[in-house]
Order: C-alpha cells, then structure tokens, then sequence
C-alpha cells in the first residue's frame, strides 16, 4: 500500500499486518538532465514493483527521498529517517535504491537494503525478482525466529 491509501481512521486495524516499511532511495544528485531524473525515476519504480505488488497487505511504500547521494551527510539523514519510521511502530524498514552507491550503505536503523537495476530485473526466468522475494521474506522469518526464542 502507498501511504496515501491509509487514512488516520484505518491506521488502527491496518497497522498489525502492515508491519513493513518501503523507503524508496532515488539519489538524485541535482545535476540530472530532465531525461536523466525521469529515468531514475523509472529505475526506482521498477524496484519498487518487486515489493508493493505481490507483498501488497504486508508493506506500505513511505514517499521517496529523491535528492539523496553517497555523501556521508546523506546516509545520516537516511539513517535518522528509518529510525523515525521504526519510532511510529514499523517493525522492518527496508531502504529500495536503483542507485548503486546507495545499495552499498551500511544502515543501522534499516533491516534491509534492496539494490537492484531495471536491466536485471528484465531477464528471463525473474532471478533478480526471486532474489528480492527472498531477502525480504528471510528477513520477516528470521526476525519472527528470534522472536519465538
């Protein structure tokens, strides 16, 4: 679910199963030609898709951090915005990039960093889309194991 879908009234009964937070990443930098940003865009979305679609009631897609980079400054905000998100009660917050600098941070507050680019998701037999699959759902069972513990 986008975030926009959710009103303050739903929150309520929602939020037990929609445990999962989706910050998108783009990292723009500024000095993008239009046609530069518009696909950046695109590549995030991409990303994106391999998540909010078939993991629909379990996540909901947070608005993007579009001018974001490598600078140290940068993942420090990034860094104290997955902390906020897990401070309203989101128990996975996983950072989505199509930016390969940004898919090489180390995030505390984050569980999970999902780096991909839209040429890999396009090749036959989806194994970069299984791949995503299951990093988030090893990332969901392992949390619950330690929980049981």
């Amino acid at each position: 679910m986008k975030f926009s879908e959710i009103t303050e009234k739903d929150w309520t009964d929602l939020q037990p199963y929609l445990d999962t937070c989706l910050l998108p990443v783009t990292g723009l930098g500024g000095a993008e030609q239009p046609w530069e940003a518009g696909d950046a865009l695109e590549s995030l979305r991409d990303v994106l898709d391999v998540l909010e679609i078939p993991y629909k009631g379990r996540v909901v897609t947070y608005p993007a951090l579009h001018y974001c980079t490598s600078e140290d400054t940068d993942r420090e905000y990034v860094e104290t915005t997955c902390g906020q998100l897990r401070k309203v009660g989101f128990a996975y917050i996983v950072v989505v990039t199509a930016h390969p600098e940004i898919g090489a941070w180390q995030l505390q507050n984050a569980d999970l960093i999902v780096y991909t680019t839209p040429e890999a998701l396009q090749y036959p037999g989806q194994e970069a889309k299984k791949a995503i699959g299951e990093r988030i759902e090893q990332l969901w069972f392992s949390k619950k194991s330690e929980e049981i513990r």
